[in-house]
Order: structure tokens, then C-alpha cells, then sequence
């Protein structure tokens, strides 16, 4: 059993410190006395009831991790072994303000605003309460000392007394920790002139909402499996079974909400069922079908039949979705260009070249690439089709 301290000052209802005052400890849903302890190794006991505060009030004792009602002096008290669950949550950031400027009056310095700020140590051996100092800045103007006068870029920090500190690199992991990053600026050296400060806080409200910005900026991606590859002879395609990251897919499954909010299991289909999309928005939506569709492309959001000899080859890419609905998984998107020959085509993948997605593609992820001829007839046959697989953020 884990052994976490507990430490508290208290004072009586006259404000006088609570000293040498008997307590009695419980757990929170137990009226059996805690097993208290001197040390974290639980060899020397506390004797509960008969445990009292110290010369300066404190209440200190080794218990196993959780909560507790403290009685001392006729009140009671809830109270925490080890962190709460809300304290282990606590971050260094900044809370509100800090805006980090240009100066208006001198060109080689940064306006910072008022700001209110947390800097939290909870990295003890123990799980002890953590330290939270409270920055309460009032604002100001900071001029780039000697060596940022001859830099284009500083990093402006403050630590837990509001003292602003500046340098050339990039605030490191422990620093984001120890102390309040506030933003950069950007010096012309040559013109001795501040052009720009960016203010870059780890911002402390909304947190949750940060998790949501970046997942939704990255957009879903394949975890594990996924493959793409022929169904067979012919124009159908399969899919393996792997797993997908898609932001809240999987909150509710069959009216019940999960605890896999997050990661969709995505079965395998031989053949699949795809539906056909160009760059523009179809209504209807394209109905489901069984295969590719190689002689046709996309030319500026009309789909055209793909001109020149048999050999003429397109690329379409395959996009993998975290639908429920097995006819909404997979959509194959034209291709906007077409190719002498296949294997130019299958070059092209690599190439950057300018590519349109439609706009339903920003749901789901892409997972590989099917290079064919215009004559293709079957899949599996590679001198008139090829498979690309694409990373795990595949871009278009």
C-alpha cells in the first residue's frame, strides 16, 4: 500500500494558530479511525485518535492515498492524501492577459500587459500537495538586453517573482514547467527595429478545446492496417481491417457512450463498397458501387472520359471514413490529371503535384493511391494497375 503526506496548517476560529490541538482522522466513507503513520515507509504509527497538531498548528501524517475528514477543534474538514484528482490536473500557464507588443516608445523593446499567471511544481518523489505560486504581473516595458540586440529572435519567459527573462532559444519542456513562456519577438538587426512580438502562452482556460483544435487541424488518420488492395480479377478493391483515429467517432456506439471516444476499429471489406466522388460537392450523393471506374477523370469538377491510347493512365485515391453506415467507409476520388503511361503515373505520387480533395474528404483520411490504365480491367494485374499506400497523414 502506498503511503502519501499529509501537511496542513490550521488556525482556530480566532485566528490564533491551532497549536498541540487533538484531531481524529476518517476516511471519507468509513467511520472506522485511519491507519496514520510517521513515515512514508509505514513502520512507526500514529496513534489516531490521540494524533494533535505541532507547536505551529500543523496536522501532519503518512495514510494511504485518498480523502479524509479531519476533525480538529470542533470542525470538520475534507482533506486529501496525495493529489487530488484536481490538483494532479494543474498547469504552469497563464490564465489571462500577457499580450506581448512591440514598444511604441522604444524600438528595442517589447510591451508586455498585465497578466495573471500559475506556476505549479508538482514533480515532488511523493504525491504531495503541489507548490502553486500565484504571478500577479502588473505589466511593462522590457528592452532586449545586450545579447538580443544582436539576435533576430528572442523567447520571453517570467518566473514565479514576475522577473521577465530573455533567450535565444526556444523555451525547453522544463521550462514550460517551471515558468510562464509569454512569446517571442522578432528583431531586424540591420534596420534596429522590433517588426514583430508574438504572444505564445501555454493558455490554461478551455484546455479540453485545445485537444479538439489540434485533433480537428490534423484530421483523422489511419492508426494500424487499413491496406488497400485488389478484390480479386477485376475492378473491385479491398480493404484490410485497422484502426482509425477519427475525433469522437467512437463517443456512442449502439446508444451507448465509450470509454474509446477517440480510436474506431475499421473492418475489413473484399469487396468494398465505395462510392465515387470528384472535387466538387454531387447531390445526390454518388451511390454505392462494387469498382473503380478507370476510364473517366476529373477535369476542372466534370467528369470526362480520359482521352489518348489505352496505355493513358490516372491516379484516384482511396479515403477511409469512421462511418457506421458499411456503403459510407470508402469513397475513391477521381484523378485531375492523366499520364502517358503508368508507370509516369505512379511517379506523380511523389511529385507534390497540385491536387483538388472534395470537400467531404475533410472527414475522413487518405490511405492509399490506385494507379491504372484507362483500359484497366483488372486490378491485380500490374502492368495495368498499381497500389500506393499512402503514411499515416497522407497528403493529396
Amino acid at each position: 500500500m502506498a503511503l502519501e503526506l499529509y501537511s496542513e496548517q490550521y488556525w482556530l476560529p480566532t485566528g490564533v494558530l491551532s497549536a498541540n490541538t487533538p484531531a481524529v482522522v476518517f476516511p471519507r466513507d468509513s467511520n472506522a479511525f485511519a491507519a496514520l503513520f510517521a513515515d512514508q515507509a509505514g513502520t512507526i504509527p500514529i496513534p489516531n485518535p490521540g494524533i494533535t497538531t505541532d507547536g505551529t498548528g500543523t496536522l501532519t501524517f503518512y495514510a494511504a492515498v485518498g480523502e479524509y475528514w479531519v476533525h480538529i477543534d470542533s470542525e470538520t474538514f475534507l482533506v486529501n492524501a496525495g493529489l487530488s484528482q484536481t490538483q494532479a490536473g494543474y498547469s504552469t500557464g497563464v490564465a489571462s492577459g500577457g499580450d506581448i507588443s512591440p514598444s511604441l516608445l522604444d524600438p528595442f523593446s517589447v510591451t508586455i500587459e498585465p497578466l495573471i499567471g500559475y506556476i505549479v511544481d508538482n514533480i515532488g518523489e511523493t504525491s504531495v500537495k503541489p507548490t502553486i505560486r500565484v504571478v500577479d504581473f502588473p505589466g511593462g516595458e522590457f528592452q532586449l538586453d545586450a545579447p538580443g540586440m544582436l539576435r533576430t529572435v528572442t523567447y520571453w519567459t517570467m518566473d514565479a517573482t514576475g522577473a521577465v527573462m530573455q533567450s535565444a532559444t526556444r523555451p525547453t519542456p522544463q521550462q514550460y514547467r517551471q515558468s510562464l513562456v509569454l512569446g517571442l519577438s522578432v528583431l531586424d538587426t540591420g534596420a534596429g527595429m522590433i517588426l514583430e512580438a508574438q504572444t505564445l502562452p501555454t493558455i490554461l482556460p478551455q484546455l479540453a478545446n485545445a485537444h479538439v483544435d489540434l485533433a480537428d487541424s490534423l484530421g483523422p488518420f489511419s492508426i494500424l492496417g487499413n491496406a488497400i488492395m485488389p478484390a480479386g480479377v477485376g475492378l473491385s478493391i479491398a480493404k484490410a481491417q485497422g484502426t482509425l483515429f477519427s475525433r469522437a467517432a467512437g463517443y456512442v456506439s449502439g446508444g451507448v457512450v465509450t470509454d474509446n471516444p477517440n480510436i474506431v476499429t475499421s473492418p475489413a471489406a473484399s469487396p468494398a463498397i465505395i462510392r465515387r466522388i470528384i472535387r466538387t460537392a454531387l447531390v445526390p450523393t454518388p451511390p454505392p458501387v462494387l469498382t473503380v471506374d478507370p476510364a473517366n477523370y476529373d477535369l476542372a469538377g466534370v467528369l470526362t472520359p480520359i482521352p489518348g491510347g489505352p496505355s493513358t493512365s490516372s491516379v484516384q485515391r482511396v479515403y477511409l471514413f469512421a462511418a457506421d453506415t458499411p456503403s459510407l467507409r470508402i469513397a475513391v476520388q477521381y484523378a485531375q490529371t492523366v499520364y502517358a503511361s503508368l508507370q509516369i503515373a505512379v511517379a506523380s505520387i511523389s511529385s507534390g503535384q497540385a491536387f483538388e480533395p472534395a470537400p467531404v474528404t475533410q472527414l475522413g483520411t487518405l490511405i492509399g493511391y490506385i494507379a491504372m490504365t484507362r483500359s484497366c480491367t483488372d486490378l491485380s494485374d500490374p502492368a495495368q494497375a498499381t497500389f500506393v499506400y499512402s503514411g499515416r497523414f497522407g497528403t493529396p
